[in-house]
C-alpha cells in the first residue's frame, strides 16, 4: 500500500481505497487487440461496432460477418454516398447483390434511381434479410438516388453425372466341321 500521497489525517476508507487501486497497474489491458476487428474478443464486438459507427448490426450474425462489418465500416464511411460504399456495405451483410444505376439499365430508368438484383445461392433470401439490406443501402447511398425496384434471382448448383454407351455389331456364328 502506497500512502505517500495521502495526508496524515486520511480516513480508513481512503486508505483502503488507496490500497485497492495501487494494484491497478498490474492488470493487463490489451488495448491494441481490443481495437482490432480481427483480434477483438467476440463478446466485445458489438461495442467495437458501436465505436466504429457500424450502421447495421445484428446479434444473429456469425462471428465472421460481425468482424467483416466492423472491418469494412471505416471504408464505408470514407466513401459514403458513392456506389462503392453501397457495394461494400451490401457485401458486409452477406447477400450477393448487383446494383444497376438508371443510366446503365436497358431501357434507361428514371433519373437518379437504381435497381437491386438479388442473387440467392443455395439458400433462400428471407424477408428479414431484405429489410436489413434495404436499411444498409439507405444508409450508404447518396441522398438524391432512390431504389426503383428489387429483382430477386436464384442460382442453384448441383453436380450432374451422366453416362452413356452404344453398341453396334453383328452376331457371327462359326461352325466347326471336325476333322
Amino acid at each position: 500500500m502506497s500512502d505517500t500521497l495521502l495526508p496524515n489525517n486520511a480516513t480508513p476508507q481512503e486508505r483502503a481505497l488507496d490500497g485497492a487501486t495501487s494494484r491497478i497497474t498490474s492488470v493487463p489491458v490489451p488495448i491494441a487487440s481490443v481495437w482490432d476487428p480481427d483480434t477483438c474478443p467476440v463478446d466485445l464486438l458489438p461495442w467495437l461496432a458501436w465505436a466504429f459507427s457500424v450502421d447495421e448490426w445484428s446479434p444473429d450474425w456469425d462471428e465472421l460477418q460481425k468482424r467483416d462489418a466492423v472491418r469494412q465500416s471505416v471504408d464505408v464511411h470514407r466513401h459514403k454516398g458513392t456506389l462503392a460504399a453501397v457495394r461494400t456495405a451490401m457485401a458486409a451483410v452477406g447477400i450477393e447483390v448487383e446494383l444497376r444505376e438508371w443510366f446503365t439499365q436497358s431501357p434507361a430508368g428514371d433519373p437518379y434511381t437504381f435497381q437491386l438484383v438479388l442473387n440467392a445461392r443455395q439458400y433462400p433470401i428471407t424477408q428479414e434479410a431484405i429489410q436489413k439490406l434495404l436499411l444498409v443501402v439507405e444508409s450508404a447511398k447518396n441522398l438524391r438516388s432512390h431504389i426503383s425496384d428489387i429483382a430477386p434471382g436464384a442460382t442453384g448448383r448441383s453436380d450432374v453425372f451422366a453416362a452413356a454407351t452404344t453398341c453396334i455389331g453383328n452376331e457371327i456364328t462359326v461352325k466347326y466341321n471336325g476333322v
